[in-house]
């Protein structure tokens, strides 16, 4: 697999949807978005995890080769992210 792959990031109420490479600044720079957004602890520390971690953008590849979209509760909002051109098989 590769990880330079176009992704859709949408965040209702916080970002409009905007096209981005994945890449590890890509996942940092969501947590950044969202990281002040009230939500409870373990939750603050799953998203860190998941957006920061050592695995972050491995993850996120594997679970969009099985799903169309990624959504992760923020909250009272949510992060989505999908494929930018789902037409297009990752490789």
């Amino acid at each position: 697999m590769r990880a330079d792959h176009d992704i859709l990031v949408e965040i209702p109420g916080v970002k409009p949807p905007a096209v981005h490479v994945l890449d590890p600044w890509t996942l940092e720079a969501i947590w950044d978005s969202i990281r002040f957004l009230p939500m409870s602890r373990s939750q603050f520390q799953i998203l860190e995890r998941r957006f920061t971690g050592p695995c972050a953008e491995r993850d996120v590849i594997r679970h969009l080769a099985a799903n169309p979209a990624l959504v992760l509760p923020v909250g009272e909002c949510e992060v989505r992210i999908s494929w930018a051109n789902p037409t297009e098989e990752p490789a």
